[in-house]
């Protein structure tokens, strides 16, 4: 036992003794003296990358950030150690590791470790003792929020860091092309699991987040729902339920969201009465090849996020696929339905509302107002209301709510570079001065920022549909059935009245577009202009009159 004490003792002090080696050599180094460069930016990365990142680093410098790479410390505390440091004599916003935090075929060199911290509050529904962390990293005052950006690049070779590198630089730099190759700026496509909380609670949930959607995502965004329910109108054919996830993925979109229950390797199923599918795996995931507007994805799932598992989880097998995801936000351990539902309203506000200029500042502030940081006054404060009472109202221990808050503060992770700069459009202002009548045309004014190619839709609010669809209220498993499913889904999808394409010169333009004659009720201008200068859209709210109505009204 005495002998067991002192190899235990001699194998920590050789750890602490190399995380004083690699604090040691930061200290000395002279980028970190005051009167040298002022860093920015932190980069723990294993020594066999650093090579990989020469292309990325010379391109992040040329945008003004001022960079310093560090071998990591073999231990999360060394880690912390290294950055505190850094933060005590520069101005530090970021950190990025690169690397693995587990990998069984990994060498121990190869790998940047992640930290871990006590489970309080999901430990009660299923999960881990204990949650692996990144986030306790940027965390310089430990208050339990980050004051860093933070995020990790799951590299488990220098080929395959180089190619994602690559992708980074792509995502930002591309020129946009044909108006074709640009829309996916402004797609945001959302899948979605059971809930399995019950009918009657699943339901208000499902109705409560159609609503959030509809309210708070901007009217020139074009969003699309995939649902995994079978008597639901989102429900595409179930057996091709997978597959349909995918082929929204390779689409390609701003953002390609999940809700719903997964795990460290695959997503919900979706059941039915006699069968049920898989929504997203691992093996699955190796079909994603999206080749234009790579997506970032956010993972309102348990588990998906875990990289300290011995190997790759589903996050990480999608994020270094050469087709995948740009960047993915997800959860290391057992995440709950009131805290998600709260990072999901901050994340939605700052990005189509806030400054935050890259993903990284968008999660490290979500995550911040997610915890309990007051802001300011917003159209979000009624859903905020909402999800407290729903949180108060569903969870066994409501007292616990702002505990829980905290602790997902550090068990949401981002996967992939921190820099990385958000897709925001450009402000297009448009203009509908004339009363808008079924079968009339009408006179759409707006100021192209470039000379370009301009898109000018007209579109039905996102609560209605061109042509209503029934629930389904009998289970039928048919051949024939399961082919209506795919027609009714591809019809909810599709809220787009008329549409135009034209070239147009940069200044003020005013384009007429016809009004079907079946048009009724409330409806979006959409309009889009696309340039090698930028992409640019907007959106004007209107109602379109039946002619007979008009003609009554005149009469009176």
């Amino acid at each position: 036992m005495i002998d067991q004490c002192i190899k235990a003792a001699i194998v920590l002090f050789c750890l602490l003794l190399l995380g004083t080696r690699a604090d040691a050599q930061l200290i000395s180094d002279p980028a970190n003296d005051l009167r040298g460069p002022k860093v920015d930016t932190l980069v723990l990365c294993p020594v066999d990358f650093q090579p990989a990142l020469a292309k990325w680093l010379a391109y992040r410098r040329q945008q003004g950030y001022q960079i310093r790479v560090e071998s990591p410390a073999p231990i999360a505390a060394g880690i912390k150690q290294q950055i505190q440091i850094v933060a005590a004599t520069h101005p530090l916003k970021h950190v990025l590791l690169v690397g693995d935090s587990a990998d069984q075929y990994a060498r121990f060199q190869q790998l940047v470790a992640t930290d871990f911290v006590p489970a309080q509050v999901n430990v009660f529904f299923g999960s881990d003792q204990d949650i692996a962390t990144d986030n306790t990293y940027a965390d310089l005052d430990f208050d339990g929020l980050p004051e860093l950006t933070i995020g990790r690049i799951p590299a488990d070779s220098a080929t395959q860091l180089t190619q994602f590198m690559d992708r980074v630089i792509a995502y930002e730099t591309n020129a946009n092309r044909s108006l074709r190759e640009s829309l996916w700026q402004r797609r945001i496509n959302l899948v979605a699991g059971v809930g399995g909380l019950g009918r009657v609670v699943d339901a208000v949930v499902e109705q409560t987040a159609k609503q959030m959607i509809t309210d708070l995502v901007p009217a020139e965004y074009q969003t699309s729902m995939t649902y995994g329910s079978w008597s639901s109108p989102y429900c595409p054919d179930p057996r091709r339920f997978s597959q349909t996830t995918i082929d929204r993925f390779n689409e390609g979109c701003l953002f390609w969201v999940y809700v719903g229950h997964g795990n460290r390797c695959q997503l919900d199923h979706v059941h039915l009465p006699d069968q049920s599918h898989p929504i997203l795996d691992i093996n699955r995931a190796r079909q994603l090849s999206c080749t234009q507007g790579s997506p970032i994805a956010i993972f309102l799932a348990c588990y998906t996020g875990a990289t300290d598992g011995c190997q790759d989880g589903l996050a990480e097998t999608m994020l270094m696929r050469p087709g995948g995801p740009i960047a993915v936000l997800c959860g290391t351990r057992v995440t709950m339905p009131y805290a998600m539902s709260r990072l999901s309203l901050e994340m939605m506000e700052e990005f189509f509302e806030g400054e935050a200029p890259t993903l990284g500042e968008l999660v490290r502030v979500s995550l911040r107002r997610m915890a309990g940081e007051e802001g300011s006054e917003t159209d979000g404060d009624r859903y905020r209301r909402l999800i407290e009472e729903m949180g108060k109202s569903l969870s066994p221990f409501p007292q616990l709510l702002p505990l829980e808050r905290l602790e997902h503060a550090k068990l949401i992770h981002l996967l992939g570079d921190p820099l990385l700069k958000l897709a925001r459009p450009q402000r297009l202002s448009i203009d509908v001065k004339d009363k808008v009548v079924a079968g009339t045309n009408l006179s759409v004014e707006g100021v192209a920022p470039s000379d370009g190619e301009l898109q000018i839709e007209l579109v039905y609010d996102r609560d209605r549909f061109l042509k209503r669809p029934k629930r389904r209220r009998e289970y039928e498993s048919s051949d024939f059935a399961f082919r209506q499913y795919d027609e009714v889904y591809r019809q909810v999808q599709q809220r787009t009245v008329a549409k135009i394409n034209v070239p147009v010169k940069r200044g003020s333009f005013e384009q007429v577009i016809e009004v079907p004659e079946s048009a009724s009720g409330r409806c979006q201008i959409r309009a889009v202009v696309v340039s090698p200068d930028g992409f640019a859209m907007g959106s004007s709210a209107v109602r379109v009159s039946r002619p007979e109505v008009v003609r009554e009204a005149r009469k009176r």
